[in-house]
């Protein structure tokens, strides 16, 4: 046998066993279905889930939400029949929370010349109006107004200064807008405040966590009595004239749904037409 030939079967010899070795480090197929959705890497000995970059996609979608509808609330912190009707629109509140979104609007019922002693500005709540608004609507008249009314008469009804406390406590906790609204009601017609005493305001200002300093201060700030005058303007170009009286806005287009005293059950109806 030649240096030939014996070079030729050593060769074969040394890539048959190399081609063995080889093949021996080949990783070996799982074809269960649990390794189906599992990527392993034979030089780190790491195994993890596959990507599934489309789910992931799906998982960061942000859902649609639909927006609120908006309703706009005409009041007035002196106006009788808005606190009958404070229950109405709290249930209403309550019911379509997670549906609508109400603002106040402050219609400035007692202002400039008609601002004044009670007796004197609204000799009707004396004459027995105040009557009608509890048959109506179930709310009960207090005693300390009761008693001025019938009494000495020295409550001054005039608009600006709880529109102006509404404003203060809207700027600082807007979500509490429309519960303020009714507790200024409250605090005049049952409670008997004297709406011109600014001091008088601090109890209920408290409550909703303001500051008296804070509060008293910004009770004379002008900035804050402009935006009260803003709200009475706004109410001015409004369609109503008188409250409470209720709209909704669809695609930015004010449309009337009351006026006036109205109860839950036909306001609910109303506002059904809206809701999608």
């Amino acid at each position: 046998m030649n240096i030939l030939t014996l070079y030729s079967l050593f060769m074969g010899s040394f890539f048959l066993l190399f081609s063995e070795v080889c093949n021996a480090q080949k990783p070996i197929k799982m074809k269960t279905e649990e390794n189906i959705n599992y990527s392993c890497n034979i030089n780190t000995g790491d195994c993890s889930e596959k990507h599934n970059f489309e789910a992931d996609v799906k998982l960061k979608e942000t859902p649609v939400l639909k927006s609120k509808l908006k309703i706009r609330y005409y009041y007035d912190a002196l106006c009788g029949w808005c606190y009958g009707f404070s229950p109405v629109i709290k249930q209403l509140k309550n019911t379509y929370k997670n549906q609508i979104d109400i603002d106040v609007i402050s219609g400035g019922l007692f202002l400039g010349n008609r601002a004044g002693l009670v007796n004197d500005v609204a000799p009707h709540i004396k004459a027995g109006a105040y009557k009608s608004v509890e048959l109506m609507t179930g709310v009960k008249f207090g005693a300390p107004f009761l008693e001025d009314v019938f009494g000495a008469g020295k409550m001054e009804l005039n608009s600006l200064p709880p529109t102006i406390a509404l404003c203060i406590v809207r700027e600082k906790y807007p979500e509490k807008e429309l519960a303020f609204a009714a507790t200024l009601l409250k605090a005049v017609y049952f409670d008997g405040i004297n709406p011109v005493d600014f001091n008088a305001y601090l109890i209920y200002a408290s409550e909703y966590g303001i500051d008296s300093e804070e509060f008293l201060t910004k009770m004379n700030n002008p900035l804050y009595k402009q935006m009260a005058i803003n709200e009475f303007n706004t109410f001015r170009k409004s369609k109503y004239s008188g409250m409470p009286s209720l709209a909704v806005f669809k695609n930015d287009i004010e449309i009337p749904i009351s006026k006036g005293y109205i109860g839950y059950d036909d306001l609910k109806v109303k506002l059904d037409q809206f809701i999608d």
